[in-house]
């Protein structure tokens, strides 16, 4: 049995896609990633250069499929299959898919299908299924502001407004200054998938949100810019919860 680490390759044409499973496999011990593929074509060039034990494989990608590109390799790796389409999940389990998940994937959906992939390859111990997935407790946040501690509950804050070397934080209780960087108040929620940096200055919640119009973003009568950088983030962000 392998005792070394499980060397994961993601192949999805989606950008955001792959930034949310690159982040679930740097939270899992005993995943090396190997490569982030956007294509058939790169990920033939990498699987033709180094051994790949787990494949994490979209479906409906441009020029070919991942199913259709599973069909070319002779010896193919193990395979998790990523999509947004259930449609596909009966042909899946044609090629012995280790397991099909389903955009938008949850951390805690993502560890049941890798510690299905640690069975069948070996490598280290399985993960406890909830080690690292926020709970209750989790969406409390307590920061320095007027000379003292005060607690936050993330579920409540609506969004974070950059001013320099401080940040605004808009919430259900009103507002709060403290001493920050946008950059480092953004690692400290990068846990949690329903927050997104839409701009230079600003964070948001998406539970929150009311109406996108053009660039403008509206949160409880306030209107947030999208930044021409992030627009395409944010745009790849809502296909997920399914823009029509």
């Amino acid at each position: 049995m392998n005792t070394g680490s499980i060397r994961v390759l993601i192949v999805d044409d989606e950008p955001i896609a792959r930034d949310i499973l690159e982040t679930y496999i740097t939270r899992i011990p005993g995943l090396e990633l190997i490569g982030s593929c956007k294509n058939a074509l790169e990920a033939f060039q990498v699987l033709n250069k180094q051994k790949v034990d787990l494949l994490l494989l979209d479906i409906n990608m441009p020029e070919i499929t991942g199913i259709s590109f599973l069909n070319t390799l002779k010896d193919p790796p193990h395979v998790i299959f990523t999509t947004a389409y259930s449609e596909y999940a009966l042909e899946s389990y044609d090629h012995n898919a280790v397991d099909y998940l389903l955009k938008p994937i949850s951390f805690e959906r993502f560890l049941k299908g890798i510690n299905k992939a640690i069975d069948l390859i070996g490598g280290n111990n399985a993960v406890p299924e909830k080690s690292n997935e926020p709970v209750e407790s989790d969406n409390l946040m307590f920061i320095k502001a007027e000379g003292k501690l005060i607690k936050i509950d993330l579920k409540q804050l609506w969004f974070a407004e950059g001013l320099k070397d401080y940040i605004r934080l808009w919430t259900e209780q009103g507002k709060i200054v403290i001493h920050s960087t946008m950059k480092n108040f953004e690692d400290s929620l990068s846990k949690y998938s329903n927050f997104i940096r839409v701009h230079k200055s600003f964070i948001v919640n998406l539970e929150y949100i009311e109406e996108i119009d053009g660039n403008l973003i509206r949160i409880r009568k306030q209107e947030i810019a999208i930044g021409s950088t992030y627009k395409d983030e944010v745009y790849n962000m809502l296909n997920r919860y399914k823009l029509l």
